[in-house]
């Protein structure tokens, strides 16, 4: 191989890995289980919708997020491209100890509870 040949394929490498470390590639866990008797939908808690059952205004996950149905609260931990993790009050939603519940950031949308 050429030299020039590996340094190409030694710099492919390295961008690579910078990708994956920025992208968060194992940083989040799998979802376990679905949610129990979450809404439909999460909303931020100050209005953020474009227009009710819309998509939310902005970008990333915001936090809090409210149960339209109640007001519970849910407090914003951790993202990966369009999903974010959050942390529940006891016993909401079927989330146990050592567990949250992930949202899709742009809907609101429950995906399921995942290990913290």
């Amino acid at each position: 191989m050429s030299p020039l040949n590996d340094w190409m394929w030694r710099a492919a490498g390295s961008l690579l890995l910078a990708v994956a470390c920025s992208s968060g590639v194992g940083t989040m866990t799998a979802v376990i289980r679905p949610a129990e008797a979450a809404p439909a939908r999460f909303e931020p808690e100050l209005s953020e919708l474009r227009v009710p059952g819309d998509t939310i205004a902005g970008r990333g996950c915001l936090s809090p997020m409210l149960d339209p149905r109640d007001g519970t609260v849910i407090t914003f931990l951790r993202s990966r491209i369009d999903v974010g993790d959050y942390d529940v009050p006891s016993g909401r939603y079927g989330v146990g100890p050592g567990e949250l519940i992930r949202i899709e950031c742009n809907t609101g949308r429950v995906v399921g509870i995942v290990r913290r």
